[in-house]
């Protein structure tokens, strides 16, 4: 039975559930930002890119402070670090992979309404 040795198996399974862990306190945050504003979340889900959010549009600041809430939160739970270093590590990665602006990415998302806030609709004279 020494062919059955699967003990290289469970630190990357632990890896895999931190990493989830970390994905799931991401859309945590985005929905408590979500519902402290008063936009209604339609949906919340898992699929081949990660776990994801559907809400309401709201106003660019607000969409703003909801899709900056996920990153920022992971990358505040950095201060774990010292106690789980592969939870702080999860939480860097996908808190920095998130501020990126690509596309699907909180970063975009943020880039997108930062540049509608600042538009200047009024007609010039």
């Amino acid at each position: 039975m020494s062919y059955l040795n699967l003990h290289w198996f469970f630190p990357i399974l632990r890896g895999m559930g931190l990493g989830l862990l970390a994905m799931a306190v991401h859309e945590a945050a985005h929905v408590v930002a979500a519902l402290a504003l008063g936009i209604e979340v339609k949906k919340i889900g898992m699929g081949w890119k990660g776990m994801y959010t559907v809400r309401h549009q709201s106003t660019p600041g607000k969409n703003m402070l909801v899709s900056l809430a996920g990153p920022l939160t992971n990358l505040a739970l950095l201060v774990f670090w010292h106690w789980l270093p592969l939870f702080g590590l999860a939480n860097l990665c996908i808190g920095a992979v998130n501020l990126l602006p690509i596309e699907g990415s909180d970063g975009l998302r943020v880039m997108n309404c930062w540049q509608q806030m600042h538009k200047k609709d009024v007609p010039v004279l």
